[in-house]
């Protein structure tokens, strides 16, 4: 999510609107190499944005910079999910 705001609506309350990033499809190779656990994705920066109700937000991820190897793709972004345990 890149910022939130609110709006007055016609019966003059405010709702609630995210300006969210979108990102492109995880890497289906790194996928496939992790068993499904290393999702990569490409960031698109401006040109893929779209603002959407703060009530459609079903869950908040956060996406890192996927430092890479000799021969992976470049400007690739991981899923790290709050909803996962650390390990111990």
């Amino acid at each position: 999510m890149q910022f939130y705001f609110l709006v007055e609506n016609a019966e003059q309350k405010l709702d609630a609107y995210a300006l969210i990033s979108l990102y492109g499809p995880p890497d289906a190779d790194m996928l496939e190499d992790s068993y499904r656990t290393l999702w990569a994705c490409t960031y698109n920066g401006d040109n893929n944005l779209e603002v959407i109700p703060m009530s459609a937000i079903i869950s908040v991820i956060s996406m890192q910079p996927l430092p890479p190897n000799a021969g992976d793709p470049e400007n690739l972004w991981f899923v790290v999910d709050s909803d996962v345990p650390a390990p111990a």
